[in-house]
């Protein structure tokens, strides 16, 4: 199946309005989770999070879930703007 493109611009605008939000909620995550690279771990937990919410438009656009195909192109859609989450973390 290839993504309509009414759901590619959904997935865009979402991952494009996650990103503002991401410096405001990044206070005391080093703390709370002892971690000792926090830009690492922010950045898996910002970029696992916009993997199950696009998981989650998915199932609700198309109501099953996606196949193998789908999901390379729901992951080109995230890796494009990998570079930008991890500036947001950084």
């Amino acid at each position: 199946m290839v993504l309509d493109s009414e759901f590619h611009k959904l997935l865009e605008r979402e991952l494009s309005k996650s990103l503002q939000i991401i410096a405001k909620e990044n206070s005391d995550f080093k703390e709370i989770w002892e971690c000792t690279h926090e830009d690492d771990f922010l950045y898996g937990w910002h970029m696992g999070r916009a993997d199950d919410f696009c998981r989650n438009q998915f199932f609700l656009h198309y109501h099953k879930a996606p196949e193998k195909d789908d999901m390379k192109e729901i992951q080109k859609i995230l890796f494009k703007h990998a570079k930008d989450f991890r500036e947001q973390v950084s």
